[in-house]
Order: C-alpha cells, then structure tokens, then sequence
C-alpha cells in the first residue's frame, strides 16, 4: 500500500473517531426534555454514581415519579418527585410507564429519540465489485418516511484508485422497531484514476444510478449499525452501460 494511500484510510479512521466522540458528547442530553416515569410494583434503586460499584442511597417506590436528568452509558441520573437524586441502570427503567397519558414505557421513549432525530452521519466500509472501498454518508430526515443522503467514497485495487458520489432519497416504509428497513435511489458520479503502472491509462468520469436496499438498527444511545447493497449502473457512453455491485457495512451517529 503506497504512502499516499495509508495516508486516506487514516484520515477514514479518523472520522470515524470524530463521530464516536461527537456522539458521546451528544447523548447526554438525550430524554431530559419530557421523561418522566412512575415507579410501578417495584423498587427503583438510586445509586450515588453510574455503576454497581457506588452505594446505593435511595430505593424509589411504588408511586414515585422518576425524571430523566441526563445519560452516561446505560445509566441515567434521576430526580424523584421529592427531590432525591441518583444513578439508576437502564435495565431496571425499562418497563416502566412514561407519565404522559400515552402508555408509552421508557424504551419506546428510547426509540422516539432514534426515529425522530433530523441528521445522521455514518461511515461504511466494504467492497465495490471486490475492491475494497470506505464510503461516508450525510443525511436529512425529510419526513417521517423519506430521508435525503449524500454519499462520498473511495476504492482501491492494484490498478486504480475510484472515487464515488452523489445524492440520494430513501423510503422508510417501517417504523416502531428498532431495526429500520428502507429502500434507495441515488445518481451521482464516478471517478476512475489508473496508477502511474498502468501504460495509456486515462482518468475517466461517468455519470452512475444506483438503487439501494439497506437495513438501519438501533443498538445504544444515538447509534446505529447499517447494512446496506447498492446495484450501481454505470453510464459509460450512449450504448455502453456497466455494472457494479457496492457492499457496505457500518456505524452511524444520529443527532
């Protein structure tokens, strides 16, 4: 692998690490908008820090309401209607009901924050007709069941570097689980430069279309991991149409 080449997959794991840590810093305040929580049949179990290894202080009861003040990992800091605050996991939140006429429980709050949130920035990596390839997504929820993505990737082989990207729209015909199937049509563009080896080679630009079936899943505070396969056509000249296959896997960050 040449330097210049290391070089780019440094610079994809880079964003990736600046996506964790903009996602970390994000979900914090997660929730503390409207969750409320009434303490139903059981003890809720307060703890002065976020782990078992802190002392338990506060066992809230049954009747007691709970109000989600922010979030580190899978714990959540607490206020009781009196006022006592501490560290409860998430497991011991999980049935209980919100406290807002709906019936909905906590994890479907959870899901709220996944399904309603405006922007996702996502990082894949796989392969595009066998040559590995690194791709990165932006996109905007334009309604409930329509999402705008523009995309931007590389490839790489012995004989040439490609680079792919474009603008997208995908429906969302599903909601209210925690894995999102969604179907996609992008047009865009791609680039093939040949390496210096290659003798007579030319860099050539061709208009492509490509349509996506993928499948988004919900795993832990405001990430997601997706799985996607794109049919990419490539529109070489007015009687020439190529086609290749792009396979891609990865993580995402929604704010």
């Amino acid at each position: 692998m040449t330097q210049f080449r290391a070089q780019r997959l440094s610079l994809w794991f880079g964003v990736v690490a600046l996506i964790l840590s903009f996602s970390l810093k994000a979900e914090e305040t997660k929730l503390s908008e409207y969750v409320v929580l009434n303490v139903e049949g059981t003890y809720v179990d307060l703890y002065t820090g976020p782990g078992l290894g802190f002392p338990n202080h506060y066992s809230a009861k049954q009747g007691e309401t709970l109000e989600i003040l922010r979030r580190r990992t899978s714990w959540y800091r607490v206020k009781t209607d009196s006022g006592v605050e501490g560290w409860v996991e998430e497991s011991q939140l999980a049935s209980l009901k919100l406290v807002r006429g709906d019936d909905k429980d906590f994890q479907e709050a959870v899901l709220d924050d996944f399904y309603n949130a405006k922007f996702e920035v996502s990082v894949f990596v796989g392969d595009l007709s066998q040559d590995t390839q690194f791709n990165g997504r932006l996109g905007y929820k334009i309604s409930d069941f329509l999402e705008a993505e523009a995309f931007y990737g590389q490839a790489f082989n012995d004989f040439s570097d490609t680079r792919f990207y474009g603008l997208g729209l995908q429906g969302k015909p599903i909601r209210g689980h925690r894995w999102e199937p969604y179907l996609g049509l992008s047009f865009g563009e791609l680039e093939n430069d040949p390496n210096s080896t290659v003798i007579g080679g030319e860099t050539t630009k061709d208009d492509i279309t490509m349509a996506q079936v993928g499948l988004r899943f919900y795993f832990t505070r405001n990430f997601v991991l997706r799985a996607e396969y794109g049919r990419m056509l490539l529109h070489v000249d007015d009687d020439r149409r190529d086609e290749l296959d792009l396979l891609s896997f990865g993580i995402g960050a929604f704010f």
